[in-house]
């Protein structure tokens, strides 16, 4: 059966979250678990696809076909219940802790916290830039940290440094993630690559 592109949405603190998959179940099925349809034309603010953290709990059944299972919305969960439908709580994994060569950090892009595992020479690196870049470190009070991701996948920069002196010298490749709505506070000498963020990226992605 052909994967069709749906989503769900979550629970608390990612209750302004959307998180989009693709899923053979019948279109019929995947209504009874809160699914909605996916399309170029679904707004992008809160949108997530195929995050590894978080993750939508998941629904399953035996029908006289075979299991059926997928992502079900929180909605969807007592009537699911009700009409026979096992509930479990999806393995979520890529979430970062700090360490002791790396830190998590995130930016914001579309109200979505975009996080991954910076390393810390990197952060030391970027210093006074990472205030420039939108970039901010993880405190461990954070609730709503989206990882893995690739859509919104936020745009990056890149600066090069050189190291040593004379025919000793080499030069160095440092690239990040930035805040977009950070864009004309960059540092002027950073090469800037585009992300997928926006409406017209999404089009591309469905």
């Amino acid at each position: 059966m052909r994967s069709r592109l749906v989503y769900v949405g979550l629970e608390a603190p990612y209750a302004d979250h959307k998180y989009g998959f693709r899923t053979t179940i019948e279109a019929s099925k995947g209504t009874t678990l809160g699914h909605q349809v996916l399309d170029a034309t679904t707004p992008v603010t809160g949108l997530i696809f195929g995050a590894n953290s978080p993750k939508p709990k998941r629904a399953s059944k035996t029908f006289a076909t075979g299991t059926n299972s997928s992502f079900i919305a929180p909605s969807a969960i007592v009537a699911a219940v009700a009409a026979g439908w096992d509930i479990s709580k999806a393995k979520s994994n890529g979430r970062k802790n700090p360490s002791r060569f790396q830190v998590p950090v995130y930016v914001t892009v579309n109200g979505v916290k975009y996080a991954w595992a910076m390393r810390k020479t990197q952060l030391t690196k970027l210093g006074a830039n990472l205030q420039a870049l939108g970039i901010k470190k993880v405190v461990g009070t954070e609730t709503d940290l989206v990882f893995g991701a690739s859509f919104p996948k936020p745009p990056r920069v890149k600066s090069i440094s050189i190291q040593g002196k004379g025919d000793s010298a080499t030069s160095v490749n440092s690239s990040t993630f930035y805040d977009p709505s950070n864009e004309s506070s960059l540092p002027a000498e950073f090469g800037r690559y585009a992300g997928l963020f926006n409406a017209a990226d999404w089009a591309t992605v469905v």
